[in-house]
């Protein structure tokens, strides 16, 4: 099959099953992916491209153009490198310890480690209360007990204060500022999964904390309040990207 047009996330079509059917041989998928057989370029994709043109000395923009189709089906095709396996910090497994004690606290927007869950501090914080208040009076009479509120950044904000690492409270965009990027097979226990806003690929929207053994744990919202979900529960493209955090690595 030869090149006929750009593919980039969101096409579909018999060249872009080829496509992934190449990166797959490569490498380039995560070790989650053993097999692919839609013909649609997803988010999986895109970082498998990114990996491909980052290692082929690219552009790095996710789109499958002239030079990367010739430089995935050239004679010297560039196969992936070994990922190297790096130790999870003192400090991203403290954070991880703590924020498996959570699970089941509140959802409310603007908190993070809100410890006064009366109606009426929960209706100042969060226009949509009554939902988290229903899911609150829920929590106690299924026994939880000390429950607090976060959002989903300021629950990775308080883990991070209450763990010592800092003092500060960054929403979405503020945390992703102090990561690196790093692919889906590198993640390891304390990194962080984001979801962009779909109109802008640069604004994070929602954050989590990646537990390790394809677990994440994070401030899902206030009907369900802090869970923990497997990485693909809300499918394979839910979380956009991910990061390691520079201030548990150092």
């Amino acid at each position: 099959m030869d090149f006929t047009r750009v593919l980039k996330r969101g096409t579909s079509g018999e060249d872009v099953l080829f496509c992934k059917q190449k990166l797959l041989v490569l490498g380039f998928y995560g070790d989650h992916i053993t097999t692919v057989t839609k013909k649609t370029f997803g988010a999986d994709t895109l970082e498998a491209v990114k990996r491909f043109q980052q290692q082929s000395g690219l552009t790095v923009d996710g789109v499958i153009g002239k030079e990367t189709w010739a430089a995935l089906f050239g004679d010297t095709t560039t196969k992936a490198e070994p990922i190297t396996k790096v130790t999870v910090s003192d400090k991203a497994k403290a954070v991880c310890a703590l924020a498996l004690t959570r699970i089941g606290d509140l959802y409310v927007w603007g908190a993070s480690g809100l410890t006064d869950l009366s109606d009426s501090k929960i209706q100042a914080k969060d226009d949509e209360y009554a939902r988290a208040i229903t899911f609150r009076d829920k929590q106690y009479k299924y026994g939880f007990s000390d429950l607090i509120a976060h959002d989903c950044s300021g629950f990775l904000s308080w883990l991070m204060r209450e763990t010592g690492i800092w003092d500060d409270r960054k929403n979405c965009d503020g945390l992703w500022a102090l990561c690196i990027a790093v692919a889906r097979n590198e993640l390891i226990a304390g990194d962080f999964l984001f979801r962009n806003s779909t109109t802008n690929a640069n604004d994070e929207t929602h954050v989590g904390l990646y537990l390790g053994r394809g677990m994440v744990i994070h401030a899902k919202g206030r009907d369900v309040g802090v869970v923990v979900e497997g990485i693909n529960q809300g499918g394979s493209g839910y979380w956009h990207k991910c990061g390691r955090c520079k201030l548990l690595n150092q």
